[in-house]
């Protein structure tokens, strides 16, 4: 690519993260690839969550003020009020959909700790290991999720995702939380994402 298309489009600034235009691909490269794993998993845990919530708080768990933080409340009103400006009907399913991921993530954080013990996460993700194998907790489940979601945000603003030490192993991560909902499902994600 011309010098002069890179400081036109690109810019400098921009490129300036990378060893040059071959590193800039390679991060596009990799970010694309993340893009099915990240769906996937985006999808099932709303959805998991959604389900568990709907027998747990009630059919409007999103709408119960006595469960949900301010912040989660606010999310709530703000996926109503871009709703509204589509001029789309506000229904459960599109309220779900238009939630963000951090919005799902957060429900993994201490406020929502009574709802979220083992029996609750075993209900969200019922292949989670046997605690003899490896412990895992609502305070892990958010670490975890967490730091999907931090790589998530950048991958989906266009950021530098490659050669940082903390990204080194995201899709090993990615694919072990699919495997706590299901292995089959582990392993769809990451068969279509290998076509």
């Amino acid at each position: 690519m011309k010098q002069t298309l890179i400081d036109d489009f690109i810019s400098q600034k921009r490129i300036g993260s990378y060893k040059g235009i071959d590193e800039y691909v390679e991060n596009l490269t990799f970010s694309k690839s993340s893009y099915i794993p990240l769906s996937v998993l985006e999808i099932a845990l709303r959805n998991a969550i959604n389900n568990f919530f709907s027998v747990e708080v009630g059919i409007y768990w999103y709408e119960d003020t006595t469960f949900l933080t301010k912040d989660s409340i606010r999310k709530v009103e703000e996926a109503k009020n871009i709703l509204l400006g589509r001029r789309e009907h506000i229904s459960k399913n599109k309220i779900i959909a238009e939630l963000s991921f951090g919005f799902w993530v957060n429900l993994f954080k201490k406020p929502y700790d009574k709802k979220l013990r083992i029996k609750g996460l075993r209900k969200i993700f019922p292949n989670l290991p046997k605690s003899e194998y490896k412990f895992i907790n609502r305070e892990i489940i958010y670490r975890e999720l967490n730091h999907i979601r931090n790589f998530r945000n950048r991958v989906f603003h266009y950021e530098k995702v490659i050669n940082k030490d903390n990204y080194n192993l995201i899709f090993n991560e990615i694919y072990e939380v699919l495997s706590y909902f299901d292995d089959e499902l582990k392993e769809f994600a990451f068969s279509t994402n290998e076509k």
